[in-house]
């Protein structure tokens, strides 16, 4: 893992390792689709506690299938990540949300 994924030593080992399966189970279901995402949140931050959820962001460029947000949330719950994770299509998230998102947020793709 390098720091571009996961900033902070408030970061545990345990929550590494899962934030980066999370971050090549977004990529490879995103596969060649043009999009940013971003972690964002106490992860990026590096303020995360014991039970903080962990936060990423998808602003699509092209047209995604129409499964793809419910098939990736069905892909997090199967997978073995100790985390509640929040993922939000900034196409609907209000302004202020995706200001929030590129000052604070560590960019994976886009």
């Amino acid at each position: 893992m390098t720091d571009s994924t996961v900033r902070g030593t408030a970061v545990n080992a345990t929550r590494k390792r899962a934030i980066e399966e999370l971050r090549r189970m977004v990529l490879a279901t995103l596969g060649e689709h043009d999009a940013e995402v971003w972690l964002f949140g106490s992860c990026a931050r590096g303020d995360a506690l014991q039970h903080s959820d962990i936060d990423i962001a998808i602003l699509p460029h092209d047209e995604l299938p129409s499964a793809f947000f419910s098939d990736l949330a069905e892909s997090i719950e199967e997978s073995s990540i100790p985390y509640d994770v929040d993922v939000v299509d900034l196409r609907s998230a209000a302004p202020t949300l995706l200001d929030e998102v590129r000052h604070e947020g560590m960019k994976w793709k886009g």
